[in-house]
């Protein structure tokens, strides 16, 4: 054999064969591997049909459910279902509803006793018990509901009735006012239901995109459908739908694009085998690096989200028996944005640097992770994880409330910490992760420093709050809130010398709502500058008409933490034409003692266009006499926690006397709010008290009443202190 054969041989035996046999290997592993995918995708379909279905069955619980509520927790519900039962409130909000039933078809209403006093299916009358029509597990349920007259409590499910499979709904009737009056002190029973049939299958089917979703025979519905149960776990039904199809008609789709590509490997083999054996050094290096770049932060070097969702999922994987259960830690950085912006990202940076040093060190060994700018993540496994869970934070906030060395700068933060932990293994790492992130947040809303452990009913806090925020967002773009305005009185003639703004929100189908309460909520969601530059806005429009007194408007520390807001309120005095002289903003001391530099530079822009600034309710906080002396005030409104006691306690006096006192030696005015006798009237003018505010004098009052109570003032000034 030549030279040249021997050559030959050898590629042949050292790269041709071995070519030929990986190709063939190829196809056949491609061939498997296709048949394989079509089997997983088909049999993914269907789990997951499965999941839509389960859902569609409890959306319908669901809608059922809430349908129920709007109808039982209700006052004119309360007000028309017990005593004498109201039957034309009753046709008119439930039997119509029963006739081309959109939520329900069946109504039924039972008293303390037990009695039935209405029924109506599909409109028409219904006098049989429920107990014959829905069975004795309808009247066992309704024994276990809450039954005090003001609880509202319900209880759902499937049953199988005379009229075929139905969904039902069974709970109490009670007023939605705390205040309603008068209460029953037993509850009456609301029973709403609707027949489940074939149709409604096949328009969950749709809404659900579910392919021949169907009522069938529980016996015969094969492996592709589920079981309908009612409240005792018996089977009553079942939904069917046709074998899932997805994997085989991918495969063929797929396998002739594969088997062409196939092809084309085989013809460019002979050139990428020595192309791939020098770089394979290189792509494995770069692949390695690649795979370390996908599941750790750059900066400082901890595994990233990625890799702490995979290390949860690996965990939640195992938590089944006696294996420990799963809890995580969510930090996130107090202050750290205002090291930003005081000292620049770069000294930013090496603050996150030294922080996510000092939790590797502290962390126990467990998993830490960067989540995000200033947020991280800790795994916690083991006995106890919890209170682990805990412990570790709290050590982890005690470092971080410690200054820390920056450049030569001390810079001083804090964190707060949300816990929670896997309540079983089919909880998913996002939802883990999302609990802890919520209760880390309910921490920070308690202040720097803080650890919450989540709790199920913050999220349904959370969802009410954003409802109030939706709503309040509307009412904004509707101009739906009002104003009403308490008149201040001058301590010596008893005249109207000023009003300050109140902002008053009857919510649509909840009723009125405090302030105390849709302020906080506008804070929190990013409307209270909206919000008040509504209220200025009002107020100075209304305050045209009143020429003679000063208008005073609450400002929320959240809108002077705007740097834009002294503009804002400029270009309202312009559009409106109310004079900065007569405009007057209330702030309480809160804000100035966590942001004194801020506060200052505030008050000053503020002040400089003319208009006046009044600490609001003094004596409720710190009260601090420093800050009233750094601080541009022209008015100090003393609280009525201040005040209470005034004609009966000497001490109170005295504190009243040296507070009064302590405003005039800083030049400024004492405005008195909630006087409510006329004897504390007399003592607060006496210790120097320029003005007077509370229901003594008059309540807070619409527009149009406070012009009449001005043009009374300019006929009779002696008769508004009496009679306002």
């Amino acid at each position: 054999m030549s030279y040249r054969d021997q050559v030959i041989a050898r590629f042949g035996l050292r790269v041709v064969i071995p070519a030929v046999a990986v190709m063939i290997g190829a196809l056949a592993i491609v061939i498997v591997s296709l048949s394989e995918m079509a089997d997983q995708v088909n049999t993914i379909e269907d789990q997951m049909t499965t999941r839509s279905a389960e859902a569609a069955l409890r959306v319908s619980l669901r809608n059922l459910s809430k349908t129920h509520k709007d109808y039982a927790v209700w006052d004119d519900a309360a007000r028309n279902l017990y005593g004498g039962v109201n039957k034309v409130f009753l046709d008119e909000n439930f039997a119509s509803s029963t006739i081309e039933p959109m939520f329900f078809d069946t109504v039924m209403l039972v008293d303390e006793v037990g009695t039935l006093r209405y029924g109506v299916h599909r409109g028409e009358p219904l006098a049989t018990l429920p107990s014959e029509v829905f069975g004795p597990q309808l009247l066992r349920l309704t024994r276990e509901l809450i039954r005090d007259g003001k609880t509202y409590d319900y209880r759902s499910g499937f049953l199988s009735t005379r009229w075929g499979l139905v969904t039902f709904v069974v709970g109490t009737v009670v007023p939605f006012s705390p205040n309603f009056e008068p209460r029953a002190e037993h509850s009456r029973i609301l029973i709403l239901s609707r027949v489940f049939n074939s149709e409604t299958a096949t328009r969950l089917g749709d809404d659900f995109s579910i392919k021949d979703l169907r009522l069938a025979d529980p016996a015969a519905k094969g492996s592709h459908g589920i079981d309908i149960t009612d409240p005792d776990g018996a089977v009553i039904g079942a939904l069917a739908w046709s074998p899932p199809s997805l994997g085989s008609e991918a495969h063929q789709r797929v396998s002739p694009t594969v088997f062409v590509m196939l092809a084309l490997v085989g013809l460019t083999m002979a050139f990428l085998i020595a192309v791939a054996l020098r770089g394979v050094r290189e792509i494995e290096r770069r692949e390695a690096a690649a795979r370390h770049a996908a599941t750790h932060d750059a900066l400082s070097g901890l595994p990233n989200r990625a890799a702490l969702v995979a290390a949860i999922d690996g965990a939640r994987g195992e938590q089944t028996g006696d294996h420990p259960p799963v809890a995580v830690v969510y930090l996130d950085l107090d202050g750290f944005k205002e090291v930003n912006d005081a000292f620049g990202h770069d000294t930013g940076d090496q603050l996150l640097i030294e922080v996510a040093k000092g939790f590797r060190e502290r962390s126990g060994g467990y998993m830490l992770a960067r989540i995000g700018g200033d947020e991280f993540a800790i795994v916690v496994r083991g006995p106890g994880a919890v209170k682990l869970a805990c412990d570790l934070g709290w050590r982890l906030i005690n470092f971080v409330s410690e200054p820390i060395e920056i450049d030569g700068r001390m810079i001083t933060i804090g964190t707060s910490v949300g816990v929670a932990v896997m309540d079983s293994a089919n909880a998913s790492a996002e939802e883990l992760l999302r609990q802890a992130d919520v209760a880390m947040y309910q921490a920070k809303q308690n202040g720097p420093n803080r650890l919450f452990v989540y709790d199920a009913v913050i999220d349904t806090v959370r969802h009410e709050r954003l409802e109030i925020a939706d709503d309040l967002r509307k009412a904004l773009s509707e101009d739906a809130l009002d104003l009403v305005y308490q008149p201040v009185f001058n301590a010596g003639s008893r005249a109207i010398v000023g009003v300050e703004a109140l902002l008053r929100w009857n919510r649509p189908r909840f009723g009125p709502l405090p302030p105390s309460v849709f302020v906080q909520i506008a804070e929190q969601s990013g409307l209270i500058d909206e919000l008040g530059i509504w209220t200025i806005r009002r107020a100075c429009r209304d305050g045209m008409a009143w020429p003679s007194i000063k208008v005073s408007v609450n400002v929320s520390p959240a809108q002077f933490r705007n740097p834009n807001f002294d503009g804002v309120v400029a270009d309202i005095l312009r559009s409106t034409g109310f004079p900065a002289t007569r405009l007057e903003l209330e702030v309480t001391e809160s804000y100035f003692i966590a942001n004194p530099e801020e506060a200052r530079r505030a008050i000053d822009t503020i002040r400089a266009q003319g208009i006046a600034v009044s600490l609001d309710d003094f004596g409720t906080g710190y009260s601090s006499i420093g800050y009233l002396r750094s601080f541009s005030f022209d008015k100090l409104k003393l609280d009525r926690s201040l005040i209470m006691g005034l004609g009966q306690d000497e001490r109170v006096q005295r504190l009243v006397k040296a507070t009064i006192a302590l405003a005039e030696a800083l030049d400024l005015r004492v405005t008195a709010e909630g006087v409510e006798t006329d004897d504390e009237a007399e003592l607060l003018k006496a210790a120097g008290c320029a003005e007077f505010q509370g229901f003594f004098f008059a309540k807070p009052s619409a527009p149009d009443v406070i012009s009449n109570l001005l043009q009374r003032q300019g006929r009779d000034p002696k008769a508004i202190a009496r009679t306002a």
